[in-house]
């Protein structure tokens, strides 16, 4: 899929063509710095347009720590106008522990029905491509070549890219197809680099949806609706990062 491609008119008919452009070739695309550690927060805005009085607004958010190499820590939360419901897991090995709210900790079962659906449903670093996979090392090689910012952001020198409606791949297969890229306008969004290693810090996205899809019948929204999307990962490999089951503290 060709994520930069223009097409234009052509107008020059019976004129000399241009000289060619050459646009520069960036280095070859490094790998990925793994990160042993890391915490991470990714939400999900989503307001109805209109009034402000009528509008309707919800957010589902994720906060989590990463440590390698299998241990996941994370709260899984939704809020809207009449309430809120938060969720939370721990995850060693295959072990999994959940709890309600801040409700006790209980160790799940491989076909308990809670644990199921909330690992299904958060976006977290226990997803096989979290933030990388061949969709997001594809956006990386593409971005490169686009004019970047240098900022710090989350303590971490970065490249700052605006990418602009490009790359809708590598959002499709983050949106886990939830619909939120079916059926948009105005979509953009922007991505942060870390200058040393090239691992993602800051994604920031938002389109508006101008159908009534199925997520938004199931969130009690209407179109049109404008959605942000925004992550941020810090604190790489802070050795403070401890991910240690429930009734170890």
């Amino acid at each position: 899929m060709g994520l930069f491609a223009f097409a234009c008119d052509d107008k020059s008919a019976g004129q000399a063509p241009p000289a060619p452009t050459v646009t520069p070739t960036p280095p070859p695309l490094e790998e990925t710095l793994p990160l042993d550690r890391f915490r991470y927060t990714a939400a999900l805005t989503l307001r109805e347009r209109g009034p402000a009085s009528d509008a309707r607004e919800v957010v589902i958010s994720t906060e989590g720590t990463f440590q390698s190499p299998d241990r996941h820590a994370f709260t899984y939360s939704t809020t809207w106008g009449g309430g809120s419901l938060t969720e939370s897991a721990v995850i060693i090995g295959d072990q999994v522990w959940v709890r309600r709210g801040d409700g006790a900790w209980r160790e799940a079962s491989g076909d308990d029905g809670q644990a199921s659906a909330l690992l299904s449903n958060a976006y977290t670093s226990f997803e096989p491509n979290f933030l990388s996979g061949a969709e997001f090392d594809e956006v990386r090689e593409n971005v490169r070549r686009l004019p970047s910012a240098d900022e710090m952001v989350n303590g971490v020198l970065t490249s700052h890219y605006q990418v602009g409606p490009a790359g809708l791949a590598f959002l499709e297969a983050f949106l886990g197809g939830e619909g939120l890229s079916s059926d948009v306008e105005d979509l953009s969004w922007e991505l942060w680099l870390a200058q040393s290693g090239g691992w993602p810090v800051r994604l920031l996205a938002k389109a508006t949806i101008t159908s009534d899809l199925k997520i938004l019948d199931e969130l009690n929204l209407r179109a049109p609706t404008t959605w942000v999307l925004r992550i941020d990962v810090s604190q790489p490999n802070d050795p403070a990062l401890i991910v240690a089951a429930p009734d170890e503290g």
